[in-house]
């Protein structure tokens, strides 16, 4: 069920862990930050593939545009104190509160390269066109990296973690 109560876990290799919710992230932002990005599905063009690849079977369009309103990823992790000697080289690991379907299945999370994460157009985002994230579009929070494939703009995102390397 959606709980928009649902806190962001921020841990990792930082000064100090956070569990921020929405109001606590509303606050860190002062003033919202606003992107107008394309969101591309990875598996867009997925039925064209040879040899046939495993998902959903998208033709074209799996694609759309929309703006988002949030709070800057890096504000999120000045403030948990990302050390300044991990400004190059880390990864941020992200996590979804989904869970797999099966057993057999791999927990799905992705990272994105530290300098990507402290891009001022990565944002962690609580509103899309102006209006409350619906469950479908990732509630409470969902990051946005504008320019990257939608596999890793992680919906329902619960934690991000700061690392050394990247996730396997």
């Amino acid at each position: 069920a959606l709980d928009r109560q649902r806190p962001l876990a921020v841990k990792g290799l930082v000064k100090t862990e956070l569990s921020l919710k929405l109001e606590d992230l509303k606050s860190l932002a002062k003033e919202p930050v606003s992107v107008t990005a394309v969101l591309q599905c990875s598996g867009n063009g997925r039925s064209f593939h040879v040899p046939r690849v495993p998902g959903l079977q998208w033709n074209h369009g799996a694609m759309g545009q929309a703006k988002f309103t949030g709070v800057r990823l890096k504000d999120i992790l000045e403030k948990a104190g990302l050390d300044a000697a991990l400004r190059k080289g880390a990864h941020v690991h992200l996590h979804g509160a989904d869970r797999p379907p099966k057993a057999s299945v791999p927990a799905f999370h992705r990272s994105i390269p530290i300098e990507r994460a402290l891009d001022p157009s990565t944002i962690v985002a609580w509103a899309m066109n102006d209006e409350e994230l619906s469950l479908a579009h990732g509630a409470p929070l969902r990051l946005i990296v504008p320019g990257w494939a939608g596999d890793h703009w992680v919906k329902w995102l619960s934690y991000v973690a700061v690392q050394k390397e990247e996730a396997p």
